[in-house]
């Protein structure tokens, strides 16, 4: 299972095995209570957060199937499990990456119809349509990873980027993979960046309409729309920036490193992984905490309260 010798110092591997243990708690703990929140309150139960939800369900599979496995290899200095959970990790960490950038787009256009394109909202984003929408990602991803055991793969733990990695007898064949990978990522994140990018542009226009009436005792129903419509500005950019900070390292440093074989300084390798693995508990955080509704229900659950 050695791939590569593990070079690292005592106090980086002290740090990177604190960050993955912290984040596999964290991350167990914020998904979780997203989870109960969603099972307990029904007025929780919207279409947006059934996108929210599925994200949780990703993010909480590998709190539990990954991230802890990950941290004790990290410890230990080598990989302490069977190759064949080797090959199931790595084929988690792959198939959970785009689960999550998926989902995030799927957000991202059910934003922008909201926003963007009202009067069509009702017609494309019903709850049956988005159930639907959850469950083709989740199993075509699933068929799509799969099918790269169609090819001679093999996931070995590489100790520099601290997770079981795809490997290939063909190194053309283990380029190309590798830049696919890279672009399959690429595209939900463009699909992120462009429809929220539309919804603050929508938001901020509207804002700038309504700002010069906003001083009349008549308008309540206007500042109260625009004041619902900031917020939800305020969400929607924090999602992006966390998304952008987490998984941008990571698409970047997989295309130049694993697809051009580009030199990568041996202290940056394991951030793209550690950055990818954090997205797991800041969207609890993002989706979570800045929802009155949903942090209620966390406050209720943490302290064993009904309401």
């Amino acid at each position: 299972m050695d791939h590569t010798q593990d070079t690292r110092s005592l106090p980086a591997v002290i740090v990177h095995t604190i960050i993955l243990v912290n984040t596999s708690l964290l991350s167990l703990t914020g998904n979780s209570l997203v989870c109960i929140a969603f099972y307990r309150n029904r007025r929780i139960r919207t279409i947006t957060n059934f996108y929210v939800l599925s994200l949780a369900v990703a993010d909480l599979m590998v709190a539990v199937l990954l991230f802890p496995f990950g941290a004790v290899a990290s410890g230990f200095r080598r990989w302490p499990f069977s190759f064949n959970f080797c090959q199931f990790a790595g084929f988690l960490a792959v198939y959970w990456g785009q689960v999550s950038t998926c989902t995030l787009a799927l957000t991202s256009i059910n934003r922008y119809f909201c926003v963007v394109k009202p009067q069509k909202y009702s017609k494309y984003f019903t709850r049956k349509k988005t159930i639907l929408s959850i469950v083709i990602v989740w199993v075509s991803l699933l068929v799509q990873t799969l099918s790269l055991y169609t090819i001679p793969v093999i996931y070995r733990w590489d100790y520099d980027n601290l997770y079981c990695r795809a490997t290939f007898h063909d190194e053309m064949i283990e380029r190309l993979f590798f830049i696919v990978c890279g672009c399959l990522f690429t595209v939900p994140m463009v699909l992120v960046i462009l429809g929220y990018g539309r919804v603050y542009c929508a938001v901020r226009q509207h804002n700038t309409a309504v700002f010069p009436f906003l001083q009349g005792s008549n308008v309540q129903r206007g500042t109260h729309i625009s004041a619902q419509e900031i917020k939800a500005a305020r969400i929607l950019f924090a999602a992006l920036f966390g998304y952008c900070i987490c998984w941008i390292p990571f698409i970047v440093i997989l295309i130049l490193q694993f697809g051009f074989q580009l030199s990568i300084p041996h202290y940056a390798k394991p951030i793209y992984p550690l950055f990818s693995a954090i997205s797991s508990w800041i969207n609890p955080v993002i989706y979570g905490f800045m929802n009155r509704s949903m942090r209620k229900e966390f406050r209720n659950t943490l302290f064993c309260k009904n309401d």
